[in-house]
């Protein structure tokens, strides 16, 4: 068989250390200027395009990019480039050529070994342009976590064939393209785009697409589809972190903490998910949400209320017990001091009273001796502790019922 040409582009999301503050503001004009640093472009940092005029003036174009920014080397790393959004995600962007024999498989392991050695080999440099950002004087944006700081850590690397109608005319090509899609959520997309029904497929993992452009909003409807399937799937995975914490951990702090992070950083990221949606265009929109809709976004979110429930339940569960705890403790220290308390009264009056029959003149105020005090002191003292004993039985089943009623 003969070696065809093929080019191919890769997209796929990774960890990044730089964070967010969290609630942050991006359209206001102190973070703009914040970015505008002109030293920024010295380390390969791209601005999104900024609205300086009123919104929706055109609805040929997006009113708003929801990139930090997008970071390039063309000189040392061609064909590269990486969008950052918040999250800690940023996706990789990677054209390059290979050649194909027939084996699809093949096409796909190589495509994939390749995007992995060459983010390894930029990655530093990407760091590089982070911690210019963070290490910034006016910097009250930016922190980083050190533990995504060595090497990337990639979820996963879709592989995207762009041809041209010319290509599909070719026997072989066509046959690529029907075994690419073959394993996809719509394999029957590869006779349509051999037939020029349609221009693209964009559904798991293995894409095509026809007579690509520089620009093309099809495939930056896909970046936006992976950063928000990824940040989403990250918020997910610090999720069941909490959860671990909250059933296997002894120190319910832990899940706590783990918890409020990750339901923020997921609630925040579905507000920004909804408020982004407005800025893009009609077309890219639909776009994005058909492709969503495939990968059952929904359900996505939807697990990450149901982790946010099923840890906030353990939490309010063991929390509940250490009240109940709380409250056993609380009881037993009030049984102890009112025991003491009524002892230490009985042990009083005894004193007192016998000390006052004992020594008249301690007394001699009154006109007549106190009928009370010579009673108490006739009081044999084991009669009178167990007097003392009782009673305070008698206060804690008093004090039971009370409390169940």
């Amino acid at each position: 068989m003969s070696i065809t040409v093929v080019n191919i582009r890769t997209l796929f999301p990774i960890h990044i250390p730089l964070t967010v503050m969290p609630g942050l503001n991006r359209k206001s004009e102190r973070f703009k200027q914040y970015l505008c640093n002109p030293d920024n472009q010295h380390y390969g940092i791209i601005l999104p395009g900024q609205n300086k005029g009123q919104e929706y003036q055109t609805i040929s174009a997006d009113s708003w990019d929801n990139r930090l920014f997008s970071w390039q080397n063309a000189a040392q790393h061609p064909g590269l480039k990486i969008h950052v959004f918040p999250n800690n995600i940023a996706i990789v962007e990677l054209d390059f050529a290979l050649d194909y024999q027939g084996e699809h498989e093949q096409l796909e392991t190589i495509a994939q070994q390749k995007s992995q050695s060459i983010i390894e080999q930029a990655y530093p440099e990407l760091i590089a342009a982070m911690i210019h950002l963070e290490q910034a004087d006016n910097n009250q944006y930016f922190k980083l976590k050190p533990e995504w700081m060595q090497e990337p850590s990639v979820f996963w690397v879709s592989r995207c064939i762009l041809l041209s109608q010319q290509d599909l005319a070719d026997r072989q090509q066509q046959d690529l393209v029907k075994q690419w899609l073959l394993h996809t959520f719509r394999p029957e997309d590869a006779e349509d785009i051999i037939s020029g029904e349609i221009q693209h497929s964009l559904t798991w993992l293995n894409y095509v697409l026809v007579d690509p452009t520089p620009d093309d909003p099809r495939l930056d409807a896909m970046v936006l589809a992976q950063y928000y399937y990824a940040a989403q799937e990250y918020c997910n995975q610090g999720l069941s972190h909490a959860i671990d914490n909250a059933y296997n951990q002894s120190r319910i702090s832990d899940a706590q903490k783990q918890l409020s992070e990750s339901r923020v950083t997921c609630r925040l990221h579905q507000i920004d998910y909804y408020e982004h949606i407005k800025y893009i265009t009609r077309s890219k929109r639909l776009l994005l949400e058909s492709i969503l809709e495939c990968w059952d976004y929904d359900n996505l979110k939807d697990n990450g209320q149901r982790m946010i429930d099923v840890c906030s339940s353990r939490i309010e569960e063991v929390e509940n017990k250490q009240r109940e705890r709380s409250s056993v403790m609380t009881d037993l220290l009030l049984v102890a001091l009112s025991f003491f308390t009524v002892f230490e009264l009985s042990l009083y009056l005894m004193e007192l009273s016998r000390e006052m029959v004992s020594r008249p003149a301690l007394s001699y105020t009154d006109a007549d001796s106190s009928f009370f005090l010579e009673w108490i002191a006739k009081i044999d003292t084991d009669i009178m502790f167990g007097t003392g004993f009782m009673l305070t039985m008698i206060l804690v089943f008093v004090y039971k019922f009370m409390k169940s009623r």
